[in-house]
């Protein structure tokens, strides 16, 4: 299949929302055009192609992104993946390959699998993977149970059934892939956005037998934050508990542990209202490293000041805005809750990696999907949308179907 083609199929697919494919086109030229302004200020230490490379390692993982979006937009069905065996497979396939990353070691994590000159981040994938499995748990399973075992005679074989299967393992499923990324990886930014997609994925759920459930959850939720904030953080790695000190106090080693965050901050203020001009960042000639990463929004505001910022936003939020709606309007529960999840997964990108820049929560080094380089998280969410237009080209098309029978 080529380009022409894949072209020609996310197009002319019936029914998919067309505005979110042409706001993602936009998003990744802009991103790789980015990516490579950014790469400039590492030329002395990388080398005078270091810009190149860049570019042409997120081109190369936008082409195999696009791919997978349009195969996955036309080929994805709920009820054929969201399948028990199916979702085992690709939980304990993306576990095994998180453990698997104990066997590298970038900048004291352990997050990523390294073939080569390419790097491959199992965390990325997780979070699309715990996206189904919740919707399997929680919007499938309850009504196969209700079907199965719905009548007097079979209540309580029903109650452990759906505390089993509907609570505890999706619970324990969640909870196993927030401690892996936190603890084992040291990537706490991506386990916590995989623990809040689950709870906002879970508070979601429109069944009433979740209702008793959400309100014990929420209130061990709220005592739990609070023992933690009194514990002073116990639990945490120094170099976790680090990066709230830094935080709160980002002036305490700006020649040291705080040197990206306060030049970070230099950045936005360089920006002003509209910007040094397009390739006219001073911080990222080495008071930013890898500003092509992570930091890449200090270098976007530097240059185009935050009404350009500002600018960028509106994409984003209308493909996060038109996926959240199309979920909340889907009367099927597993799709509206793959929708949301969706949804959740890139605002939480959005909003964790523009605080932590900006200073407004700790930094936890969480890429700008399709913006900061990084080809792991570029296909995780070039494939999330692919599973979103494929939910949102059969709702259009059923209520298109109905429509037209109403009429007759």
């Amino acid at each position: 299949m080529n380009i022409k083609k894949i072209i020609k199929m996310m197009f002319t697919n019936t029914g998919v929302d067309k505005g979110i494919y042409i706001c993602t086109f936009i998003l990744c030229v802009f991103g790789v055009v980015m990516i490579g302004d950014a790469s400039v200020g590492m030329v002395v230490k990388y080398g005078r192609n270091y810009p190149i490379i860049n570019m042409l390692k997120q081109c190369f993982f936008l082409g195999a992104g696009a791919f997978f979006m349009a195969v996955i937009a036309h080929k994805f069905n709920t009820n054929k993946m969201l399948t028990k065996n199916f979702l085992k497979v690709l939980y304990f396939g993306t576990l095994f390959a998180m453990f698997a990353c104990l066997l590298w070691s970038i900048n004291g994590a352990h997050g990523w699998i390294k073939l080569g000159p390419i790097t491959i981040q199992p965390a990325e994938f997780m979070k699309i993977v715990i996206i189904l499995l919740l919707a399997y748990h929680f919007g499938v399973l309850p009504d196969h149970f209700m079907y199965k075992y719905g009548s007097a005679k079979h209540k309580a074989e029903m109650d452990n059934l759906f505390i089993k299967h509907c609570v505890a393992y999706p619970v324990a499923a969640a909870a196993v892939a927030f401690f892996v990324c936190a603890i084992v990886q040291k990537d706490l930014g991506s386990g916590i956005i995989l623990a809040a997609i689950s709870i906002i994925i879970f508070f979601c759920v429109p069944l009433k037998r979740f209702d008793r459930i959400k309100v014990i959850f929420a209130i061990a939720a709220v005592f739990a934050l609070i023992l933690f904030g009194l514990a002073g953080g116990v639990g945490l790695m120094p170099h976790q508990l680090q990066r709230f000190e830094s935080w709160l106090n980002p002036l305490s080693g700006v020649y040291d542990k705080t040197w990206q965050i306060v030049n970070g901050f230099v950045a936005y203020s360089n920006g002003g209202l509209f910007g040094l001009g397009f390739g006219n960042s001073i911080m990222k000639y080495g008071y930013i490293p890898e500003s092509q990463n992570a930091f890449i929004s200090a270098i976007i505001v530097e240059e185009f000041g935050l009404f350009g910022f500002a600018l960028l936003m509106i994409p984003y939020f209308y493909i996060i805005f038109k996926i959240f709606k199309y979920g909340i309007k889907n009367e099927n529960i597993p799709d509206r809750l793959i929708l949301i999840g969706i949804s959740s997964y890139f605002f939480l990108h959005l909003f964790v990696n523009i605080g932590g820049v900006s200073g407004l929560i700790p930094m936890t080094g969480v890429p700008l999907i399709f913006i900061s380089a990084g080809g792991s998280s570029t296909l995780a969410g070039l494939m999330s949308l692919g599973i979103a237009q494929s939910i949102i080209k059969r709702y259009n098309r059923n209520k298109l179907k109905k429509k037209v029978e109403d009429e007759l």
